[in-house]
């Protein structure tokens, strides 16, 4: 997003991380605590994340004032990776700070997260459960084409809505809309049940299907995730001209657009991972109990893998980013098919003098997208 871009620099040794020596180190004993952190990152994360680049390993915050046993940050790309593949490394469902994101990169495979929750693979009712198919690590963006056309039909249904509109937030009537279709259909729920889906993965209770407990952690994280994502990535084409016109002419360029706004604009920014046993990560060791805190928002900004990590460019070379999604295929399919009809509707441009701006640190991305249209 261009808040991001602007001003990111100028706030990194001032934000709020303590007093950072001459060769950039950070001092442990000035990180303040995480809850106190967690407010600052609200605000912009960037600067933190690129303090954290500085680090040669996992950097250890402390406990609040009423307790807890603190946490480990890891923020580079290759400390990133290398701690969503350490076997010791297991997600621990039981933080209830991340509600839904769990399998946060979408990364681990379901087997790990099943061990990490006690979850033997059952379904929480009777019967055939759903989806099977796409609660598996090999999911892919290329859906069976009756779910990617229920996406697609969803994507014109309501983009025709705001056709003969005049203005609109895109946000509530679009963005928060068309992830809950396709997660449906994914699952094999009737179109007709999207309400009931939409409202479980935003309140939870109930289910509207049964689902094992890893798949609908996953699913309702996928859903949040997804519309923020989206936010996002419409926002950061909004302010851009030239790559909407260019996203337009070949809608197959969306597939990049998802992955530069994945790693430029994370919608699931952290996942909080549990040693089971002592494990060493590039440049430290964790204890066997002790928490890891992967910021998957800051590995794609390490300009180790990502140079010049500012700039939102859907063409960049170079490895794939972590996706800092749940489930970033589901992700993939809700934009490659739903967004087209949107994006082709007449006169579509943000509202005169409204700025797309991403909060938020569990889930992150724009609560509001105010645009004119043709109508």
């Amino acid at each position: 997003m261009a808040r991001t871009e602007a001003g990111a620099e100028g706030g990194a040794a001032g934000g709020g991380l303590g007093s950072v020596t001459a060769s950039g180190r950070l001092p442990r004993s000035h990180v303040p605590a995480l809850a106190s952190l967690a407010v600052r990152v609200a605000r912009d994360p960037v600067p933190y994340y690129r303090l954290l680049h500085r680090e040669p390993g996992p950097v250890r915050v402390p406990g609040t004032a009423g307790g807890g046993d603190g946490i480990w940050l890891v923020g580079r790309d290759a400390d990133v990776r290398a701690a969503l593949a350490e076997p010791g490394l297991v997600a621990d469902a039981a933080t209830g700070d991340v509600p839904g994101l769990v399998d946060g990169a979408g990364l681990l495979a379901g087997e790990r997260v099943g061990r990490a929750e006690g979850e033997t693979g059952r379904a929480t009712g009777a019967g055939h459960v759903p989806g099977r198919v796409f609660a598996s690590a090999d999911v892919r963006a290329d859906a069976p084409p009756h779910v990617a056309g229920v996406v697609a039909r969803a994507g014109h249904v309501l983009a025709g809505r705001l056709g003969s509109r005049a203005s609109a937030d895109l946000v509530p009537e679009f963005c928060d809309w068309l992830p809950a279709v396709a997660l449906g259909a994914a699952l094999g729920l009737p179109y007709r049940r999207t309400e009931a889906l939409r409202r479980w993965c935003r309140a939870g209770g109930p289910a509207p299907l049964p689902l094992p407990d890893a798949l609908a952690v996953r699913a309702r994280g996928a859903e949040r995730a997804t519309a923020y994502a989206l936010a996002s990535l419409l926002g950061t084409l909004l302010t851009r001209p030239a790559h909407l016109a260019a996203v337009r002419d070949e809608p197959a360029l969306i597939d990049a657009v998802w992955a530069e706004t994945l790693r430029h604009d994370p919608p699931a920014p952290y996942l909080v991972l549990r040693a089971r046993e002592r494990v060493r990560l590039p440049g430290g060791a964790v204890a066997a109990g002790e928490r890891v805190l992967c910021l998957l928002g800051a590995a794609g900004w390490d300009p180790a893998g990502y140079p010049d990590p500012g700039r939102w460019d859907p063409y960049r070379a170079g490895p794939a980013p972590v996706p800092a999604h749940p489930w970033p295929d589901l992700g993939l399919l809700t934009v490659r098919y739903g967004l087209p009809p949107l994006l082709g509707v007449r006169g579509l441009a943000l509202a005169p003098g409204f700025a797309p701006r991403a909060v938020g640190v569990r889930v992150r991305g724009p609560r509001r997208l105010l645009v004119r249209l043709g109508g």
